[in-house]
């Protein structure tokens, strides 16, 4: 069983974690804002039960940004911001699930598989 500070700290993360992605992805024309929104999205999808990401999608997205001319401060932050919106998303979708519309998860079907096929951009 954990310990009860641990279950005090837990209210106070998902509390921290519900802005980081609205934080990071202010720029949504960087690096780290297209990551965000990336993270978010099959973070969401998979909640849904709308498709799961390749395990190389991080790796292909970071390709991407290479090919649009991003220096390595913007991979690294790109990376940073993926890896941090998708944590803090789990934990979200953890403390406080909330259910997935049809519509919501066709949508989420449709851009989990232009995101398997390594198109990244938003439409």
């Amino acid at each position: 069983m954990p310990s009860l500070p641990a279950l005090r700290a837990l209210p106070l993360a998902c509390f921290l974690a519900l802005p980081l992605g609205a934080c990071v992805s202010g720029g949504a024309d960087t690096s780290a804002g297209r990551a965000a929104a990336l993270a978010t999205t099959i973070s969401r999808a998979s909640a849904c039960k709308a498709g799961v990401p390749q395990r190389s999608t991080l790796d292909r997205f970071l390709a991407g940004e290479a090919a649009r001319g991003a220096s390595p401060e913007q991979l690294a932050a790109a990376r940073s911001a993926y890896v941090s919106v998708s944590e803090a998303e789990m934990v979200n979708h953890a403390a406080r699930p909330r259910a997935c519309a049809a519509a919501e998860r066709a949508a989420l079907k449709e851009r989990m598989g232009r995101i398997r096929a390594g198109q990244f951009d938003q439409p």
